[in-house]
């Protein structure tokens, strides 16, 4: 009866170990940092939407991309949409990469600035071109 109470209690021992280091590993009280939204809005240049355009977020180094989106069929991306739509609160530049069919509209600007707010949505607009090809 010894032999079994004993093993009992150790296992019931090593259960409660085991319950209380799993409990203290899950511990999420750690520090929260601030977030915001950044949504990109491309539109050609008689202002229509343009979806399926590829924009990145890049950080100020204009090297490193933080987040990319693609657009939709109302022309918008939100960076960080597979994060839930949130990205740190920071400065970040909008870069419009090098696309088969569209190019920057004249008079718009690449590594356009912006400042991601917490708590906040923050709205970029990008202006593109249709890339016209003479058949010769």
């Amino acid at each position: 009866m010894q032999l079994i109470s004993s093993r009992f209690a150790r296992l019931v021992m090593l259960m409660a170990a085991v319950s209380l280091f799993g409990a203290a590993c899950n511990d999420t009280s750690g520090p929260d940092y601030p977030t915001g939204t950044v949504i990109v809005t491309v539109t050609d240049t008689d202002n229509a939407p343009v979806n399926l355009i590829g924009v990145d977020l890049m950080l100020p180094d204009k090297a490193t991309t933080w987040r990319k989106t693609v657009t939709g069929s109302d022309g918008k991306g939100t960076f960080g949409a597979e994060d839930g739509g949130v990205v740190l609160v920071q400065d970040y530049l909008v870069f419009f990469p090098a696309h088969a069919q569209y190019t920057l509209a004249p008079g718009e600007t690449n590594y356009k600035p912006v400042k991601a707010i917490e708590n906040q949505t923050v709205n970029v607009t990008l202006k593109v071109a249709k890339i016209v090809v003479n058949p010769g």
